[in-house]
């Protein structure tokens, strides 16, 4: 069975990156949230401060107008022997018309105009940050008053660290509950994979589950299963037609072998009794060819349907082929060795692995001249090697000997060149790979497990 699959990393999996996203979409919308919050908490302290220093000037300008700059800097004075109860601080500064400070508690004019009553934030030279107004009261005097902005900015403080802590909580909440549904969405498609993984495993009736869910995923399971439907309705109407056609082709063929056997048996005349010989040995090679045609094309389709294999003992197999071979290659003046290991398993089809056998020893025998030798050998894992010492395969040709039809001999002997090609077709039923290698000098051909099998 082929291996798993391995799973995609995090962010290359589409589930991983809908978790990603729903924690990316909830972070964004958190922040968006706390810049719109923020600026109108922002906003309204900057109001606030602006009535209060608004008030607080106009109130010193009437006092200006009604007792002069001396009550002015008396007024300013008691202001800033006031402890104010929120904590904030106020800042006062009162200069005439050449500049001198005649009161407050600021030490140089900040950078507000009072031409035109401006307004703003100002950084202290102290780093503290307030809020100030400045006017003119007169062609003699220039008030400007602020406020210390700490209030505002502790607020703000707070709000961002709430909103760090409700950032956090709602994206711990995204995650869990992107990770929840991505779960559940991984494991509703890995069980149609799993069903794929199934049949390729040779269970060609597994089926999806979850197809009447009513949802993508439910008819992607549907979609799944009436394509497998059809796969083992083709699977089927292709045996049925091997089957069909391999006895309605056969059977005419084996009567008219049966005909020109008894028009044998009748006739006198050598010349035709030679002709009748040779038409039923053209014969039987049409039926040869046909069988080992329906061979490949059924074997083929049965690629990765494990159905009708079982778990067999390839040591038994070979050991009697190697009995059988063994004689024959006394016989043919060759030399046979065998290196069989014993109780090497394999879950296969007894009849297929020794067709397989069969076919490359017979390649074998075919190729290797008289006094050479050919070699079984079978290793755990399985690992198979028929080789022989005979002329060998050129490189160019060491793929295409497994096609059909393909004979490195220009036409010499009987066969069709389906031999190598139908062992080509059990291996791959099988899961198994099929080489050629040089054996320096022959032919090596190695049997072994297919990569991720």
């Amino acid at each position: 069975m082929r291996g798993a699959v391995v799973k995609p990393g995090l962010l290359r999996s589409v589930f991983g990156r809908v978790t990603l996203s729903a924690l990316l979409v909830s972070l964004l919308s958190t922040l968006a949230l706390f810049l719109v919050v923020r600026q109108i908490v922002a906003e309204d302290g900057r109001a606030r401060l602006a009535r209060e220093v608004d008030t607080d000037l106009a109130g010193l300008a009437d006092i200006y107008v009604s007792g002069g700059d001396h009550e002015l800097r008396a007024r300013i004075a008691d202001r800033l022997g006031v402890e104010r109860e929120d904590g904030e601080r106020s800042w006062y500064m009162l200069v005439d018309g050449q500049g001198h400070v005649l009161a407050g508690n600021l030490k140089r004019w900040p950078a507000v105009s009072p031409q035109r009553s401006e307004t703003g934030f100002v950084v202290l030279p102290g780093g503290e940050r307030m809020f100030a107004r400045a006017t003119r009261l007169g062609p003699g005097a220039r008030l400007v008053v602020g406020r210390s902005d700490d209030r505002g900015q502790a607020l703000l403080e707070r709000l961002a660290a709430a909103f760090a802590v409700a950032g956090a909580v709602i994206a711990l909440f995204s995650l869990a509950a992107g990770h929840f549904a991505a779960r559940r969405l991984r494991e509703r498609v890995e069980a149609v994979n799993a069903t794929f993984a199934t049949v390729r495993a040779g269970q060609i009736g597994a089926r999806a589950a979850g197809a009447g869910q009513g949802d993508e995923l439910a008819e992607l399971a549907a979609n799944t299963n009436s394509m497998l439907d059809q796969v083992e309705r083709l699977i089927e109407a292709q045996r049925a037609i091997s089957d069909q056609t391999a006895h309605e082709i056969r059977t005419p063929l084996m009567h008219l072998d049966t005909r020109l056997l008894k028009a044998m048996e009748t006739t006198g005349d050598g010349m035709l009794l030679a002709m009748l010989g040779q038409s039923r040995a053209e014969l039987r090679g049409v039926v040869r060819l046909l069988d080992s045609l329906l061979d490949i094309a059924g074997t083929q389709a049965l690629r990765g349907d494990r159905r009708g294999l079982g778990e067999i003992d390839l040591s038994d197999i070979a050991e009697r082929m190697a009995d059988l071979y063994g004689a024959s290659a006394e016989e043919l003046g060759i030399g046979f060795h065998a290196r069989i290991a014993p109780r090497v398993m394999l879950r296969a089809d007894p009849m297929q692995m020794t067709r397989l056998l069969t076919n490359l020893l017979d390649n074998a025998f075919k190729y290797v001249p008289s006094g050479g030798s050919v070699l079984l050998e079978l290793s755990a894992g399985p690992q198979i090697v028929v080789q022989d010492d005979g002329a060998g395969i050129p490189p160019t040709d060491r793929k295409r000997v497994f096609e059909r039809y393909v004979r490195l001999d220009n036409g010499a002997g009987t066969g069709h060149g389906l031999g190598l090609a139908l062992a080509m077709a059990i291996a791959q039923r099988h899961e198994l790979s099929l080489h050629v290698e040089d054996a320096a000098p022959g032919a090596r051909f190695v049997i072994r497990p297919e990569r991720g099998s």
